[in-house]
């Protein structure tokens, strides 16, 4: 295009933007979407943060780790997990599925004569010299249910990382699929990812020596992803994909999902290798672009994940990480984390070239359409770009967002960079910087389902579900087919119907998810939400929650609380709920505190507990609750006589002008000796005082003098410290005549020690 019509048509664009609706607004970080998406991936993040906490910003949910076993068993039988364990649980508190790398035989472990293969792959996984087989299945076993797939070592198809025969790696990945199934039958097995150009026969060498085992088909060939690397070329990720597709095709494993867990554009001249314009390296910009563009091609094929190569530059004298390690973000971070932004739960609807512009549509959820388009001629273009929706939201690599407004009959026009060459290439392989036109617009061809929200709490086993459907091309609805799903678990056709209602019945004790879809006349099904997220869920059951505090009513924070098996931790506030409850009779105890309480729960039904103490046991008074006569107590004249209250239990009952008393010592040893007394005054007050028996004519001391609302019961406690080693007499009187004060708890002791405790159970 000649630059003197391109900056016409640059002109007009500004211009077009103000005049047809364009609102303008500042740049916004790209933000990934809360729940994230596991076809993000990276290689090698640093189990560490700032490293972990990039990562989950960018938008990458699977980390690809690599498990060396001459760093984990040195020498036969000595096994050193300490890294290994303390990466896998760092990426799992952060929030990332773990996939491992099994790689690098001990010298003690290998075949004479080679450096990366295992000695004795020919004998049975699990016989005992079988090293590679025992180590695997180790692995495996230690980490089932933490770790969710493991890569049989890497890119074999390079000297560098394997010096044996396609056909040994064939066996060597046929015993760790035996090892792996049998420790952990739930892990994905995935093929060594290929780098493919230096030896390209390599990978067709395994696949036919695999089709050749004789029970390989009915074991899935040993393998459940292939995974490949592809780099610099974003258009590799759609040609090699559907050459891998078609590879796989002639062997029988034409139906096998496909990893790229390998991806990047290594930059030039930004420190380390290379400092000038190399073939194979970009740009910082051109890297964003290829990010940008190497998500798209790769979902386009249908490639199921894809893992960037990597966050950090690490100690390779190469730059290929979106961030420099010293922390400095650059421009491919914020590509990936503005692509995981837009494609993350997006499925691919289409792809078409028009013009000099590659478009590639995607839709997320019921309404949302994206498009990500590019240029692919060498100079920029502007071109208006039909509307699918009055508005849309446009978003470029770095993150900004801009609002658009749709042109009646035009759409939107949009300007697009040029494409770009790398160095020593003579053609544009790096399309221009990539735009994301968003709108929201109902796919026409689906119904669309609203259901009601139910209560977080379910009073009743037999749930109703209601929804709204409708059709945004007004095809009429014929079914509604409804899921189940208990306590996360599978989803379960569980009946069908042509009202938009159904009740689904469950027991006490399990939570419910539900999503329906609605069917219209031509068999299109709505969506359901992505990432099995339910439409609508519920528990059956109750809702506890209450307090832990000590004899001061200071919080207890840290400590254990049981109900059944499951246990939970006070938090900072002394607080502990339990949010899942099954109706019926439970014991509840704080079992290092003592407190045990019996709880009948029915559904539906949320208990405040309040605060709770640990049992006022042991102490330095006799006959503390009253509830067993003895001499203890001395009493006054008008003698307080003891009276059992229903759901109280024995109180003492003092009439206006009666007192009691009773020595003690507190030991000069006492943790915080404490003065605690539950009370109700009908009448009048009653008041606490202390006499010291240390031979000094005094006055009592009144520690506490209170009324109270009638019958109401009052705690109150007083802090005795002041008093340690010195006899006493302690007083509680009503002093007031005509008045009446009951007593149930008098009581001094030392105060509960809060400590940190172990516990074996499983902590919620």
């Amino acid at each position: 295009m000649p630059m003197r019509r391109f900056a016409h048509l640059l002109a007009s664009a500004l211009v077009c933007f103000f005049l047809l609706g364009r609102d303008a607004a500042a740049p916004v970080a790209a933000q990934a979407p809360a729940d994230g998406d596991p076809r993000f991936g990276l290689v090698l993040v640093p189990p560490r943060e700032p490293w972990l906490g990039l990562a989950y910003a960018a938008g990458a949910r699977t980390i690809r780790y690599q498990v060396n076993w001459w760093d984990v068993e040195p020498a036969p039988g000595l096994f050193d997990w300490r890294e290994t364990d303390a990466a896998i649980r760092a990426y799992r508190n952060a929030g990332f599925e773990v996939s491992v790398i099994v790689h690098a035989p001990p010298p003690w472990a290998r075949l004479v004569g080679y450096k990366w293969v295992p000695n004795n792959l020919d004998r049975p996984w699990d016989d005992p010299a079988n090293f590679w087989g025992r180590f695997v299945f180790a692995v495996a076993e230690r980490y089932r249910g933490q770790v969710a797939s493991y890569e049989i070592f890497n890119e074999p198809d390079l000297a560098i990382y394997w010096d044996g025969s396609p056909a040994q790696y064939a066996q060597l990945l046929a015993v760790a699929a035996r090892a792996i199934r049998a420790a952990d039958p739930n892990a994905t097995i995935i093929m060594a990812g290929m780098a493919h150009w230096v030896n390209p026969g390599f990978a067709e060498g395994v696949l036919q020596a695999l089709h050749t085992m004789p029970d390989a088909a009915q074991n899935g060939f040993f393998f459940d992803i292939s995974a490949w690397h592809w780099y610099t070329h974003p258009d590799n990720l759609t040609t090699r994909t559907e050459w891998v597709r078609d590879l796989l095709a002639r062997y029988g494993m034409g139906d096998k999902p496909i990893w790229v867990n390998e991806t990047n554009l290594p930059v030039w001249g930004i420190g380390g290798h290379p400092v000038t314009p190399m073939r194979g390296y970009g740009t910082p910009a051109q890297q964003a672009a290829f990010i940008v563009q190497a998500f798209t091609n790769a979902f386009a094929a249908g490639v199921e994940r894809v893992f960037v190569f990597r966050l950090d530059d690490s100690d390779m004298d190469e730059r290929f990480g979106l961030v420099s390690n010293d922390g400095v973000i650059r421009p491919g971070y914020t590509a990936y984390a503005t692509t995981a932004r837009w494609l993350s739960h997006a499925r691919f609807v289409s792809r078409e070239q028009v013009g000099d512009l590659l478009i590639t549509t995607f839709r997320r959820g019921n309404d949302e359409h994206i498009r990500v388009i590019w240029n692919t001629a060498p100079q920029p273009v502007a071109v208006w770009v039909p509307a699918v929706a009055a508005q849309a939201t446009l978003s470029t690599p770095d993150g900004r967002e801009l609002r658009l407004t749709a042109q009646p009959g035009a759409g939107y026009l949009l300007t697009f960079d040029a494409a770009t060459a790398l160095p020593e290439e003579s053609q544009p392989t790096i399309g221009g910087s990539p735009l994301f036109l968003v709108e929201r617009a109902p796919d026409p061809s689906r119904p669309l389902v609203e259901m009601q929200p139910l209560p977080a709490l379910s009073a009743s086993t037999a749930i109703t579900l209601t929804w709204h459907a409708s059709h945004p091309g007004n095809v009429p609805i014929v079914a509604y087919e409804v899921e189940v799903r208990a306590d996360d678990g599978a989803w379960v056709r569980y009946t069908s119907t042509t009202e938009p209602r159904a009740v689904v019945r469950g027991e006490s004790g399990h939570r419910y998810g539900f999503r329906v879809m609605a069917v219209d006349a031509n068999g299109n099904r709505s969506l359901v939400p992505p990432n099995d997220t339910p439409m609508a869920e519920t528990f059956i059951g109750a809702r506890l929650f209450g307090r832990l505090v000590d004899f001061a009513d200071r919080p207890l924070p840290h400590e254990p609380v049981c109900l059944r098996t499951a246990c939970t931790l006070t938090d900072a506030n002394g607080t502990f709920a339990f949010d899942t409850v099954p109706a019926g009779r439970h014991l509840l105890e704080a079992p290092s505190l003592g407190v045990r309480r019996v709880l009948t729960l029915e559904n539906g039904q949320t208990t405040d507990l309040g605060a709770l103490t640990p049992p006022l046991k042991g102490g330095w008074l006799r006959d503390s609750d009253f509830e067993h006569p003895d001499d203890a107590w001395t009493a006054s004249t008008d003698r307080p006589y003891r009276l059992r209250v229903p759901n109280v239990g024995m109180v003492l009952h003092m009439p206006g002008g009666s007192s009691i008393g009773q020595r003690l010592t507190i030991p000069a040893e006492a943790h915080e000796p404490l003065l605690r007394m539950r009370y109700r005054s009908e009448r009048g007050r009653v008041r606490v005082s202390i006499l010291p028996l240390d031979g000094v004519r005094r006055a009592p001391v009144v520690v506490f003098e209170g009324s109270g609302t009638a019958g109401e019961w009052r705690t109150i406690v007083h802090p005795l410290s002041a008093w340690r080693g010195t006899p006493l007499l302690l007083s509680v009187s009503a002093p007031d005549v005509g008045t009446l004060v009951q007593i149930d708890w008098l009581w001094v002791g030392e105060n509960v020690r809060p400590q940190h405790h172990f516990l074996p159970l499983v902590v919620r």
